[in-house]
């Protein structure tokens, strides 16, 4: 269900294609909410058989069809924002390993860990840009709380990772 109003949300944002849409969600929304092409194509299809967007009478690069919100898929949107529910489904198959390994899987529990502290570390710098990009937006308060908590969440986690691989390099 959250699948529709996140493409709902980015649709609100600006008008765009099936691709454009993917890449956007990745690069702005992708630290928390993950799409694939295949589920933003086949959800834009059933958002617009509900009439909450069109295809816009203008046409994307490479003749892609662009999509815009429709005034429905703004109410229904608007409406989503304010029914006070949420859900968190999180799931990080890092911890999981992490959690039912045994001294013997330390090597490669290690590898995984380091691997992930590169990668928050290049998403450090992809923050830093982003927080330029919204310095750009002041009129949009939403998009620098959400970076804010994901630079938050980003710094935490870099911390965690530092002392866990210490504590279990400690112990091999």
């Amino acid at each position: 269900m959250s699948t529709k109003f996140a493409l709902l949300g980015l649709l609100n944002i600006r008008k765009m294609s099936a691709y454009d849409l993917a890449k956007f969600a990745k690069e702005s929304i992708g630290y928390f909410w993950n799409e694939s092409y295949s589920n933003v194509h086949r959800t834009l299809n059933s958002l617009a058989g509900e009439k909450l967007i069109e295809k816009a009478s203008e046409r994307g690069s490479r003749n892609k069809i662009v999509f815009q919100i429709t005034n429905r898929g703004k109410q229904a949107l608007a409406e989503w924002l304010s029914n006070h529910e949420h859900s968190t489904i999180y799931r990080d198959e890092l911890l999981l390993k992490l959690f039912v390994s045994k001294k013997s899987d330390y090597p490669a529990i290690l590898e995984d860990l380091r691997h992930t502290l590169e990668e928050l570390l290049a998403q450090r710098q992809v923050y830093a840009g982003l927080q330029e990009f919204i310095a750009s937006k002041p009129e949009n308060l939403s998009y620098q709380l959400a970076l804010d908590y994901g630079i938050v969440q980003n710094e935490v986690t870099i911390k965690w990772l530092k002392e866990t691989i210490k504590k279990i390099e400690e112990t091999l």
